[in-house]
């Protein structure tokens, strides 16, 4: 069994994900949404009083991302579930391809150095924070060829690394030791403080084709967009093993990133078209994060979609459409908020073949079982 819990992390990603039987289960926690939704996060961790993460996989320095990891490591009745980190900071530039934190990554990075964590234990090279005073493994980073990397979780799960490769790495290095700078903060050397992101406004309404028939799909999803964000391209994204189950979780990461890893996957799995349970879209569902080519690629259909449409008005009526005109099946959709941009297609989906589904009544979280 493999389950995921998209709790209410705002325009961000706040995913609890368990895998096991029913004698024995295991956690992970990937990301933990914005500052802002905090409080509701918070809540539905505390809900959970028997995990013990695994791993805390911070998949990149966006606050939609970071903002609530800062919050997890500074919060006594949590801090003490997490082991393991996964997070990409600026000790790892010259080991894995330059990656320098931004403010938000130097304060996390200033929370795992006081902690008792391990930092990306497993992962070589190793190396050492600037005053040497906190031992790390080396950056979470796919091998530009050959076989992906794979790490074994206890009880029998498996990650294989889709993203970052190390030139998204190399190419995050001058903007973000920039920032980091220009806040007065050495990169690399953490900070205390916990910078909030930008203030949340409503998601745009965007109407829907009228009549939204097969034709009006084709023209969506025809759409065409490219994320340029380096921090977006650094994002740790992976594929969960266990028990005959896939999970593919996309973080932010870009689509021929994407792409290019699951041909490498197919190889591994022996499959024309991986086959996948479940797949969490890349960026909240972004059109920039999604193509049609990687789509063609794997074998899957049901997808999670993450955020409440802040700020960035995710998903994209044209990402969903990708999807949709992809398969000749028909395909589910389960989002943790029911916004403007997802209620018009849980009205009008399944004329299209699409069935979109939100947490129950007075829930604030939807959990998915792969």
């Amino acid at each position: 069994m493999i389950a995921v819990e998209m709790l209410p992390g705002g325009n961000g990603d706040a995913l609890v994900v368990e895998y096991g039987t029913d004698a024995k289960t295991h956690q992970l926690l990937i990301d933990a949404g914005t500052y802002h939704a905090w409080n509701g996060v918070r809540k539905e961790l505390i809900r959970r009083d028997g995990d013990r993460y695994e791993i805390f996989v911070v998949t990149h320095v966006d606050e939609d991302h970071i903002g609530g990891a800062i919050a997890v490591l500074d919060d006594p009745d949590l801090r003490g579930r997490v082991g393991k980190v996964w997070f990409n900071g600026f000790v790892h530039c010259e080991s894995g391809g330059n990656v320098l934190g931004p403010v938000n990554g130097e304060q996390l990075t200033g929370r795992i150095v006081s902690g008792p964590f391990e930092w990306n234990q497993g992962f070589t090279p190793n190396t050492f924070t600037p005053n040497a005073s906190k031992h790390v493994g080396g950056p979470v980073v796919l091998p530009s060829d050959g076989e992906l990397r794979s790490i074994g979780l206890p009880g029998g799960a498996r990650v294989v690394l889709l993203s970052p490769s190390g030139p998204k790495l190399k190419a995050m290095a001058e903007k973000w030791r920039e920032d980091v700078t220009k806040a007065g903060l050495e990169p690399g050397g953490g900070s205390p403080g916990h910078t909030w992101g930008p203030t949340p406004r409503p998601p745009v309404f965007e109407p829907l084709p009228d009549p939204l028939d097969c034709a009006a799909v084709k023209t969506l999803a025809a759409k065409k967009n490219t994320d340029g964000s380096r921090a977006n391209g650094s994002s740790i994204a992976f594929v969960l093993e266990y028990g005959g189950k896939r999970v593919l979780f996309g973080a932010d990461a870009h689509a021929p990133q994407l792409t290019g890893a699951l041909q490498r996957y197919a190889r591994r799995v022996r499959e024309t078209r991986p086959r996948f349970d479940l797949v969490k879209l890349s960026h909240h569902g972004s059109n920039a994060n999604l193509s049609t080519a990687m789509l063609r690629l794997i074998d899957c259909r049901r997808f999670l979609i993450s955020t409440n449409g802040e700020r960035f008005d995710h998903p994209d009526h044209a990402a969903i459409a990708k999807v949709i005109a992809a398969y000749d099946d028909p395909v589910t959709f389960y989002c943790n908020y029911r916004t403007v941009r997802t209620e018009p297609w849980e009205k009008k989906g399944p004329a299209v073949g699409a069935t979109f589904k939100f947490p129950k009544a007075k829930q604030q979280f939807i959990r998915v079982t792969a």
